[in-house]
């Protein structure tokens, strides 16, 4: 049984929801969407992928409205922005430093708050979600992530 664990916990963190082909993003980060229930516009500042699909995180009227794809409709046209370019994409493998020793994890989440890049991977098993309600993504600056070529 020791040996089922320690393959679970040295492996999870690369294999994500999505098996080895990332589904592609509805929206482009900071692309202009339009709300159709409210008449409304707003942009995409993030996006993570919870359960089975991506949730995109729309900027609408100052509020950060946490929607699926199907839920707002696509533009194609940027929000003029000075926020710089992120410094992982989606689905890049990072290297994370939780503890003893770096562990590494997947970027399955990307959100911009105030000019500024966050990074969305998972601290915990996927398996463990039973055990707590507490989310499974925690949210990290680039300057404690490492790129790894794999």
């Amino acid at each position: 049984m020791i040996n089922q664990i320690t393959a679970l916990e040295s492996c999870w963190h690369i294999s994500p929801w999505w098996g080895k082909e990332m589904h592609p993003l509805a929206v482009r980060m900071l692309e202009k969407v339009l709300l159709p229930i409210s008449d409304l516009s707003g942009y995409c500042c993030g996006v993570e992928w919870s359960g089975q699909e991506w949730i995109y995180a729309i900027v609408c009227q100052n509020e950060t409205l946490y929607l699926a794809e199907q839920e707002f409709h696509t533009t194609n046209v940027l929000e003029k922005s000075t926020v710089s370019t992120p410094a992982f994409r989606l689905g890049d493998i990072v290297e994370v430093d939780f503890g003893e020793r770096p562990t590494r994890r997947i970027i399955q989440g990307i959100f911009s708050l105030k000019d500024n890049w966050l990074y969305g991977v998972e601290w915990r098993s996927p398996t463990l979600e039973e055990v707590s309600t507490q989310s499974r993504t925690i949210w990290l600056a680039d300057v404690y992530l490492v790129n790894v070529s794999v």
